[in-house]
């Protein structure tokens, strides 16, 4: 991989009004700066970084502004192209976010063209100043060794970028990495992007597996994905998830967690991250049934089976199940 150009900007806040207010310039290829945007532009840490797309416009045509500069600036790397960018930050950027250092780099990835856009709170790990020259950009060696992971990015790559540039990959390391802690001013507002799989579809496919691998498998299966059924709902809602993701954090079994990817229809669609829909969820999984020995059945909403049920272990595989309440309705079904 090899750095081509990188510019540099000193971006004020001016989301409140005001014109924005950007100050740039080149950044040369070689010292300590070059180094700490190297490590950038090389990464690929795949824990920290989450799928987006870029959004249609208003109209829903296949066209979109920030895509549209980034492909322009690409095409001939200058303080010049690169300038619409950072003014579009300075737009969408408050006072609590602050004053920020963007960098936009141009390189190489084996066959691939790479682009990578980071900003850095401007307090941490840069010292910028502003003279006449333009933009002076002096590295920290003891800011950097403690803050060197305090950035937000975004890397695009791809043969063709005029056509290709339509997904890219994000990380917001100053909010802790997480993709539920992503700026929402970064993705949405910036690069006026999504995730690439939309809540509903990530969802369903994830409860869809889930009742599937029920359905197929043992006894064991059966009772770990039910308790994770009923603690989706208040565990996950509105947090940035994966199939994966959820084995993981339920504490399923490996036999569990293969009984659950195996109902995916590509293995790879089991790592694709998405923010769960507690309602989406529940309306492929409304209830949870319970179903006794005794010929007994009990079912409650999948989110609430714990708390419209007390479950007492009796030992030797004997559980006492026990509810009460006024009775709504009574019926008799025939089947």
């Amino acid at each position: 991989m090899a750095i081509a150009t990188i510019q540099a900007f000193l971006v004020d806040p001016s989301k409140a009004g005001g014109l924005p207010i950007c100050v740039g310039n080149d950044v040369a290829l070689s010292g300590k700066v070059f180094d700490l945007l190297q490590d950038i532009f090389i990464s690929n840490n795949i824990r920290t970084e989450f799928e987006i797309t870029f959004n249609p416009n208003a109209a829903g045509k296949q066209q979109n502004d920030f895509r549209d500069s980034l492909i322009f600036y690409h095409a001939a790397p200058s303080v010049a192209t690169a300038t619409p960018l950072a003014e579009k930050l300075s737009s969408v950027t408050d006072q609590r976010s602050g004053k920020g250092l963007l960098f936009l780099m141009t390189g190489t990835s084996g066959p691939h063209q790479r682009v990578v856009v980071s900003r850095f709170p401007a307090k941490q790990a840069i010292l910028a100043e502003v003279g006449k020259a333009g933009l002076g950009v002096e590295f920290l060696d003891q800011v950097f060794i403690r803050n060197v992971k305090t950035y937000k990015s975004i890397r695009l790559e791809a043969v063709n970028p005029a056509v290709e540039f339509w997904t890219g990959m994000v990380t917001d390391l100053q909010a802790g990495g997480g993709a539920e802690n992503i700026s929402e001013y970064w993705i949405k507002d910036f690069l006026t992007a999504d995730f690439t799989e939309t809540p509903t579809a990530g969802t369903r496919r994830l409860a869809n597996a889930l009742k599937a691998a029920a359905k197929k498998s043992n006894a064991t299966i059966k009772t770990e994905i039910a308790a994770a059924v009923s603690l989706a709902s208040n565990l996950f809602a509105k947090k940035v998830v994966s199939i994966d993701d959820f084995c993981k954090q339920v504490g399923f079994s490996k036999a569990t967690i293969d009984a659950v990817v195996s109902e995916v229809k590509k293995s790879s669609l089991a790592s694709k991250q998405f923010i769960f829909s507690a309602s989406d969820f529940r309306n492929v999984l409304p209830y949870r049934t319970v179903e006794m020995n005794s010929g007994a059945i009990l079912t409650a909403p999948s989110g609430r089976f714990e708390e419209v049920f007390s479950v007492r272990d009796m030992g030797l595989g004997v559980k006492e199940y026990s509810t009460e309440g006024r009775i709504r309705d009574e019926r008799v079904n025939a089947r």
